[in-house]
Formats: C-alpha cells, sequence, structure tokens
C-alpha cells in the first residue's frame, strides 16, 4: 500500500513539450491555410459559374431581340382570302356604304331614274334587277306592292321630322325623339332610298311596316331569294347593333349579285363585307 500511494504521490501531470506544442500549431495553421484555398477556389468557381451564366442571358437576350426585329422587319404574312370572297373594289358605286356617319349630302341625285310602276323610280342602273325580281315573286305567287324607291333630300327630310314630331308630341326630348327616329327613319341625306339604289317592297298598299312581319310570306320569298338578283335585306335581323337599324325585312338594297349572294350565304350586313374586303385587298 505504501509503495502504491509513493507512486501515485510521485506521478507528475503529463504536460506537452514545447516541440510538440510547436507541431501542433504548425498542423493547425496547415489546415486553416488549406481552408483557405479551397474557399478561394470555391469563390473563383462561383464566379466562372455566375459569369458564365450572365453571358449565357446576354446571349439569349439578343438572339431574342434579333429574332424579334427580323419579325417585325418582315413583310408580313398575306392572309389567305376567305373561300368564295367575291374580288370586288370596296369603291365601286353599288357597294357605298350610307348612314348617318357617311351621307350622301343634301345636293345628291342618282346619274338617271327608272321607273318601277305606279310613279316609284329607281337608279336605272339597278331598276331592271328589281323589276325582275318583282316579276319572279308574283309568278310564285306573292302579291307584290312597291311602297317607296327613289327619295329626295327634301322629302326625307319631311318624313325624319314629322317622325322626330310625333315623338315629342308624346313627351320625349328632342334628343330621345331623335335617337327613337334614326332606329326605323334615316336622317336626311343619310337615307339610302336617296342614292336608288334602295326600295321598301310589301304584300299589299297599308301592310304594318314591322319587323315581326319578316319570316313568312313574301318577306321570307325576298329573304330567300332577293340576292339572286343582286338585293339583299340591308338591316338583318340581330345586327341592329352594327347597321344602327331595326330589322326591316321590306327594306331592299342593291349591291351586286356576287356580293349579294356572298352576304346572304356568310350571314354578313353590307357593313361586315365591307370590312371583310377591305382587310384581304
Amino acid at each position: 500500500m505504501f509503495l502504491i500511494a509513493t507512486q501515485q504521490k510521485n506521478r507528475r501531470p503529463y504536460r506537452q513539450s514545447a516541440r510538440q506544442r510547436a507541431e501542433a500549431r504548425g498542423r493547425l495553421l496547415s489546415l486553416f491555410a488549406v481552408l483557405l484555398v479551397v474557399t478561394a477556389v470555391l469563390i473563383l468557381i462561383a464566379d466562372k459559374i455566375g459569369a458564365l451564366s450572365q453571358s449565357s442571358q446576354a446571349e439569349i437576350s439578343e438572339a431574342y431581340e434579333a429574332e424579334i426585329v427580323s419579325t417585325t422587319d418582315a413583310d408580313p404574312t398575306p392572309l389567305a382570302t376567305p373561300l368564295g370572297l367575291p374580288d370586288l373594289d370596296t369603291s365601286e358605286w353599288y357597294l357605298q356604304l350610307i348612314r348617318y356617319e357617311y351621307p350622301l349630302g343634301e345636293d345628291y341625285e342618282p346619274p338617271s331614274l327608272t321607273e318601277i310602276e305606279d310613279g316609284e323610280y329607281m337608279d336605272s342602273r339597278v331598276a331592271n334587277a328589281l323589276i325582275d325580281m318583282i316579276a319572279a315573286a308574283r309568278a310564285s305567287g306573292y302579291s307584290v306592292y312597291v311602297c317607296s324607291c327613289y327619295r329626295s333630300y327634301s322629302t326625307q327630310y319631311s318624313i325624319y321630322w314629322n317622325h322626330v314630331d310625333s315623338y315629342m308630341e308624346e313627351g320625349m326630348t328632342q334628343e330621345e325623339a331623335e335617337a327613337a327616329t334614326r332606329l326605323a327613319v334615316n336622317y336626311p341625306g343619310a337615307s339610302e332610298h336617296q342614292s336608288g339604289l334602295a326600295a321598301d317592297i310589301l304584300e299589299y298598299s297599308g301592310q304594318d311596316m314591322e319587323p315581326y312581319i319578316g319570316g313568312s310570306g313574301l318577306m321570307l320569298w325576298l329573304e330567300e331569294n332577293c340576292a339572286a338578283f343582286g338585293y339583299v335585306i340591308r338591316y338583318p335581323d340581330g345586327k341592329t347593333d352594327i347597321t344602327g337599324v331595326e330589322y326591316e325585312p321590306w327594306h331592299l338594297r342593291y349591291v351586286g349579285a356576287d356580293a349579294a349572294m356572298y352576304m346572304m350565304e356568310n350571314d354578313l350586313c353590307l357593313e361586315e363585307f365591307l370590312e371583310l374586303l377591305e382587310q384581304y385587298q
């Protein structure tokens, strides 16, 4: 026991020598240096990747911008003309758009007039087509009454303001009365009747000129056959927001057989047809 205690008493705590401490510090410094080198290498790699990425993005951006410029500068690919669209010039006299925004003017008169029947006249260039259509309708068993064809500016002026006065007598303001009138009667100078290219056709004198008469009797026959004679229902059903005029199954307008057939087959009013022609001319 005394020997063991003496040995334990004489044992000294372990201490590193100066050399060992120096070697440890050297290893730590070496490890630190390695970490610094690795860190520097990683930073360089990251910078290189970033530079390559920016370069690639710049190249992509330049290529995209070049493509846009090339596409913009290139001649546009012409649109394919709709099947069957007639090759017509929108400036032709028989395709003239006549409405409030595009009036004929106070002094306009057709070059010449031809009587249809009972004192009603049409532009001589379209009169025979109307006469032939009326004859065909009668041959099909329908009664035909030529209600109104050519009207002078002064006649249209009287009709228009008489309607306005009637609405104002019912309590409308002038502005309201004119808006209501223009749904059925065109402003003076803006009536197709003044052009001599339009006619109102009924079954008999005194027949109501109201939308409900469409789709039956003579009105249905006209709708189905007028295009063969170069005429169209100028203010068709469902197109008031485009034409500005309520459905008038009795109001026929000459536009030529080619235009009329295409308009009928494709359910187009004159405004839509002219827009289509202008788009593909």
